[in-house]
C-alpha cells in the first residue's frame, strides 16, 4: 500500500495542472454492494495505450469524487484503487458524464500489494520496474538485477546509464545520501529488499526552479519493500583462498533506512583483487576531483576488464555516510571515506610512433611497478529544497598520499620513485528564493570555489636525456620537483523570472569567476651517489603565477508550452589572463570579450517519442599545466617545455536525440548524434631522438572535428524472463598533429557494439551473457595507413539451480584481438557453487580455471598504437560465506 501511496505523490503534481485546463469532467460516487459510501478510494484516469496517468483525485467522506482531463483521446481508462478494496478498471467515452460505481471490499495483507503481475509501469516521466519481476535465486545485491532490466545499463565500473546516458542522481527512498558514490549501495543493498526501481526521466532535483530550468537527465530511485524500512540491518561477508598466496576478503555493512533519516556504513578489506578505490567511485560531476600530475612514473597500463581479473592488492578501507532529514525538508549529509591499497603491477608493453612517411619508433618494455596508496574523501551538507527556496551548501574535501616504484627492462634498466601528495578542497554554496507573486519572481545564487595543491617528485635512475642536462655524458640519476597551487571561485547571481511574456520567462545574470594559480618546479641530477645538484639553467626551473579575471553577465530565456521546451543561455563576459615568469622576468597579459550563448529545444512529441538538440560555443585557454617555459620531466622519455604565449582555442558542439519508449512492450530506445569542432592558435610539437620525445609549444592555428553516432536498444520480454539491452557507436574525427617539424594529419575512424542479455532457459537454468565488439582503423594524411584494429570478447555466465539453497554456475570469457596481421586469443574460465543454510550463503570459487598468465590487448592512440601483455591474477580457490548479522 506504501509503494502505491508514494507513486501517487510523484504523479499528483502533473494530474492537477490537467484539472486546471479540463474539458471532460467526470463525477460520481464509490459505494460498496452494501450501499455504503467508500471515502479515500484512489481515482485515476489514464491513455489506454500505455497506461500513462493523466488525472487523478481521491473520493470524499461521502464517498463523491471529480475528476478533469484534457485529454484528446476518444476513450479512457477510469481505475479506482483503496485500502481493503478490489481495484477496479471501467473504459470510458471521453466527455463529461456521471458515473456511479460499486466496489467489492475484502481483507488485504500488505504483501499483497508487491506488484508481480507487471514488470514496467509508469507514467510520462516515471518508470517503475518491479524488481521480484526480473531477479531469480542467483541475484544477491541490487546491481545484479538492474543489469536485467531493459533500458538500464551498468558498467564495469559500476556508472549506471539509462538509454545511453548516465545517470544524474540517485536516491534511495528519494534521498540522495551517497552524494554520487552509488556503488556503495548498488553492491551492498540486497535484491530482495528492494520493491521497485524508478527512473525520473527530464528530471529538475530542484524544485524551486523546475518551471525555468528544463533537463534531459535521468536518476534512479530505488523503493524499498516495507519490511525493510525503518530497521537497522547489517550483512557480513568473510572469505579465505589460495592460489600462490593467501588470500582473504571481508565486508560489513550496517545499513538504516527510514523517513527521516538514512545510515550507510561499510567496513571492507581484501587481497582478491577488489579495488575499494572504485567501490568509492564518484560519479556526480560537481564533487572535487584530483586532476592528473604534470610529472609521472611510467607504469603498466590496466586492461578494461573487471579488476578482479589483473588487480593485485592489499586494501583496507571503509565508507561511513548519514542522511538527517527534519520536519520542515531540510538535509544534513555527511559521507567520509577512507581507504589504503597496495598495487602491484607487471606487464609486457610495445609502444609504436608513427613518422611522417613510413618510419616508425617502436620501444618494447617490459615492466613492473609497485605502489602504495592512502586516500581519504568526502563532504558535509546542508540542503532545503522546496517550490519557493532551495539552499545546497556543502564543503568537500579529498587528498591522496601515492608512492609508486617502477622498472622498466628495455635496451637499458631504468628504476624510477614517484612521490605524489594532492589535496583539493571545494566549498559550494547555491540559494534560490522564489516569490509568491504570479509568476514567481526570485533570486538564485550559484558559488563554487576550489583550493588544490600538489607536490610531486620523480627520480629516474640512470639520467635521461644527457645532451640537455650533461653535455652527452652519461650520469646517474636525474630528479624532478614540481609544486602546483590552484584557487578558483565561480559565481553567478541571476534574477528568475524578472519579466515574462506569454510563456517567454526572461531571467538576467551576474557572473564572476576568479583563478588564480603558480606553479614551481626543479630539475636536479646526480653525477654520483643519492647528492643532488641543484639547477644550473634557468631552463631548468619554473616560478610562475597565472591569473584569470571574467566578469560580466547572460540573459536566460526559457519557454515552456505543454510538452514543448526551450532554453537560451547568452553570457556576455571580459576576461583578463595575466602570466608572470619570475624566472625569466617576463610577463604577459591578454584581454577578450568572449560569447559563450548555449541553446537546448525539447519536444515531448508523444507519451512514447521525445526529441532534444543541443548546441553551445566555447572557449578554452590553457592554464599553467601548458604554459610553462624551463624543462618539465614528464617521464623517463618525455622532455616538456613551452612559451608563455596566451593563446586561444574556440569551438562549437552540438548533439541530437531522438528517444522512444513503450512501457507496455517493455521497450526503450534512442539514437543520437554529436559534432564538436574546433580551432586552436597553438600546437604541441613532439621531436623524437630515438625513444626520448621531446615536447614544445609552436604558434600555428590548427582545426579538429569529431563526428558521432550512437544508438541503443532495449527490450524485455516475458517469455522465459527474457531481456536485451544494445548499443552501437561510431565516431570519426580529424586530429591535427606536429611531429618531427612536420604536421599531420591524423584521420581516425571507430565503431563499437554491446549486447548484454539474460535468460530464464528453464526454470533452473539461467544464463547471462555480454558480447562487445569493435574496429578501429586510421591514416596519417590519408596516405599512410594504419592497421585495422578489430577486438572481440564473449562472456557468458550460466547458472543451474537445483534449489533454492543449491546453485552452481560456470563463467567463460574469450578475447579475441587482431592487430598487425597478428591474432591474439584466450579463454578464462571460472567455476562456483552456492548453498544456503538458513542465514548463512556459503560460496565456494575457482577463478581462473585454465590458469591463464596474461590478458593480451591492444588500442590505439593519436598516431601511436600500443600492445600489451599484462599479468592476471593465476588460478585460486576461495570460500565465501554471507550471513546477516541483525
Amino acid at each position: 500500500m506504501k509503494i502505491k501511496f508514494l507513486y501517487i505523490i510523484i504523479v499528483i503534481g502533473y494530474c492537477l495542472l490537467n484539472i486546471s485546463n479540463a474539458q471532460t469532467i467526470i463525477e460520481g460516487k464509490i459505494i460498496n454492494k452494501s450501499g455504503n459510501p467508500i471515502p479515500d478510494a484512489s481515482v485515476m484516469l489514464m491513455i489506454p495505450a500505455d497506461t500513462t496517468i493523466i488525472a487523478f483525485n481521491f473520493s470524499n467522506s461521502n464517498g463523491e469524487y471529480t475528476i478533469a482531463t484534457d485529454s484528446r483521446s476518444e476513450e479512457l481508462l477510469l481505475m479506482v484503487t483503496g485500502f481493503n478494496i478490489k481495484r477496479v478498471i471501467k473504459k470510458v467515452l471521453n466527455h463529461s458524464q456521471k458515473l456511479d460505481i460499486t466496489v467489492q471490499e475484502e481483507a488485504i495483507e500488505l504483501k499483497e500489494f508487491t506488484i508481480k503481475s507487471e514488470k514496467i509501469w509508469g507514467t510520462r516521466d516515471t518508470i517503475n520496474y518491479v524488481v521480484d519481476a526480473f531477479r531469480d535465486s542467483t541475484d544477491l545485491v541490487i546491481s545484479d538485477v538492474l543489469k536485467k532490466m531493459p533500458g538500464i545499463v551498468v558498467k564495469e565500473s559500476g556508472q549506471i546509464e539509462y538509454r545511453g546516458k548516465p545517470i544524474s542522481k540517485f536516491y534511495i527512498e528519494n534521498m540522495d545520501m551517497l552524494q554520487g558514490r552509488y556503488r556503495i549501495a548498488t553492491h551492498n543493498i540486497t535484491a530482495s529488499d528492494i520493491a521497485t526501481v524508478q527512473v525520473f526521466e527530464n528530471h529538475q532535483p530542484i524544485k524551486a526552479i523546475a518551471d525555468i530550468a528544463f533537463t534531459d537527465d535521468a536518476a534512479i530511485n530505488l523503493k524499498l519493500k516495507p519490511d525493510a524500512k525503518g530497521i537497522y540491518t547489517s550483512m557480513a561477508d568473510i572469505g579465505v583462498g589460495m592460489n600462490d598466496q593467501f588470500l582473504w576478503k571481508s565486508t560489513l555493512t550496517v545499513m538504516f533506512f527510514g523517513k527521516a533519516r538514512q545510515h550507510l556504513t561499510a567496513l571492507k578489506s581484501n587481497n582478491a583483487g577488489i579495488d575499494l578505490d572504485q567501490e568509492f567511485q564518484l560519479f556526480y560531476d560537481d564533487n572535487p576531483i584530483i586532476s592528473n600530475p604534470v610529472s609521472s612514473v611510467v607504469q603498466p597500463t590496466p586492461p578494461r576488464i573487471s579488476k578482479n581479473k589483473y588487480l593485485f592488492n592489499q586494501a583496507f578501507g571503509g565508507s561511513v555516510n548519514n542522511l538527517i532529514k527534519t520536519k520542515d525538508d531540510t538535509e544534513l549529509i555527511l559521507n567520509v571515506n577512507v581507504f589504503r591499497d597496495i598495487d602491484d603491477r607487471k606487464s609486457f608493453d610495445r609502444t609504436r610512433y608513427f613518422l611522417p612517411g613510413e618510419d616508425t619508433i617502436t620501444i618494447n618494455e617490459q615492466m613492473d611497478s609497485y605502489g602504495k596508496q592512502f586516500n581519504i574523501d568526502g563532504g558535509v551538507g546542508y540542503k532545503i529544497n522546496t517550490e519557493k527556496n532551495y539552499l545546497n551548501a556543502r564543503f568537500l574535501f579529498s587528498g591522496n598520499t601515492i608512492d609508486y616504484t617502477a622498472n622498466i627492462f628495455s635496451n637499458k634498466n631504468i628504476k624510477q620513485n614517484g612521490e605524489n601528495n594532492p589535496i583539493k578542497t571545494s566549498a559550494i554554496i547555491h540559494w534560490i528564493k522564489r516569490g509568491n507573486n504570479t509568476h514567481g519572481f526570485g533570486t538564485e545564487l550559484n558559488s563554487k570555489t576550489h583550493y588544490h595543491t600538489q607536490s610531486y617528485r620523480l627520480q629516474v635512475s640512470p639520467g635521461m636525456f644527457d645532451e640537455v642536462f650533461n653535455e652527452g655524458i652519461p650520469y646517474r640519476a636525474i630528479r624532478q620537483d614540481v609544486v602546483f597551487n590552484s584557487f578558483e571561485t565561480r559565481n553567478g547571481m541571476r534574477f528568475l523570472s524578472s519579466a515574462v511574456w506569454k510563456s517567454f520567462i526572461f531571467s538576467p545574470a551576474i557572473l564572476f569567476s576568479f583563478e588564480h594559480q603558480t606553479l614551481n618546479s626543479d630539475l636536479s641530477k646526480s653525477l654520483m651517489g643519492d647528492v643532488f645538484s641543484e639547477p644550473v639553467f634557468d631552463s631548468m626551473s619554473n616560478d610562475l603565477t597565472w591569473m584569470r579575471l571574467k566578469y560580466g553577465f547572460s540573459l536566460y530565456l526559457s519557454f515552456k508550452k505543454r510538452y514543448f521546451s526551450f532554453s537560451l543561455s547568452t553570457p556576455v563576459q571580459h576576461q583578463y589572463i595575466s602570466l608572470k615568469d619570475a624566472v625569466n622576468l617576463k610577463e604577459v597579459s591578454q584581454n577578450r570579450i568572449i560569447f559563450q550563448p548555449q541553446t537546448n529545444i525539447g519536444y515531448n512529441i508523444n507519451t512514447h517519442w521525445d526529441i532534444s538538440a543541443s548546441w553551445g560555443w566555447y572557449n578554452y585557454n590553457p592554464s599553467l599545466r601548458n604554459l610553462y617555459s624551463g624543462y618539465i620531466l614528464q617521464n623517463y622519455r618525455t622532455l616538456s617545455h613551452y612559451d608563455n604565449r596566451l593563446s586561444d582555442t574556440y569551438g562549437q558542439h552540438g548533439s541530437l536525440k531522438l528517444h522512444y519508449k513503450d512501457i507496455i512492450s517493455f521497450l526503450f530506445t534512442s539514437v543520437e548524434f554529436m559534432y564538436n569542432r574546433n580551432r586552436s592558435e597553438i600546437m604541441y610539437a613532439q621531436k623524437f631522438d630515438g625513444p626520448l620525445m621531446k615536447i614544445t609549444a609552436v604558434s600555428m592555428e590548427n582545426t579538429g572535428n569529431h563526428l558521432s553516432a550512437r544508438v541503443s536498444f532495449g527490450k524485455g520480454f516475458n517469455w522465459k524472463n527474457f531481456s536485451i539491452n544494445t548499443e552501437a557507436s561510431w565516431g570519426k574525427g580529424v586530429t591535427p598533429q606536429l611531429r618531427q617539424d612536420s604536421l599531420i594529419e591524423y584521420n581516425n575512424q571507430g565503431l563499437n557494439a554491446n549486447m548484454t542479455f539474460s535468460l530464464s532457459v528453464t526454470e533452473q537454468l539461467q544464463l547471462a551473457n555480454k558480447i562487445s565488439w569493435s574496429r578501429i582503423s586510421g591514416n596519417a594524411s590519408k596516405a599512410d595507413k594504419l592497421e585495422t584494429l578489430n577486438s572481440f570478447i564473449e562472456a557468458a555466465n550460466l547458472s543451474y539451480i537445483f534449489s533454492n539453497s543449491l546453485i552452481l554456475s560456470l563463467a567463460l570469457e574469450y578475447y579475441d584481438t587482431r592487430l598487425e596481421k597478428r591474432t591474439q586469443d584466450f579463454f578464462l574460465l571460472d567455476a562456483g557453487i552456492t548453498y544456503t543454510w538458513k542465514r548463512v550463503r556459503l560460496s565456494l570459487d575457482y577463478n581462473n580455471i585454465l590458469n591463464t598468465t596474461n590478458y593480451v590487448y591492444a588500442y590505439y592512440g593519436t598516431l601511436n598504437s600500443y600492445y600489451s601483455e599484462y599479468r592476471i591474477r593465476p588460478a585460486s580457490i576461495m570460500i565465501t560465506a554471507r550471513f546477516k548479522l541483525f
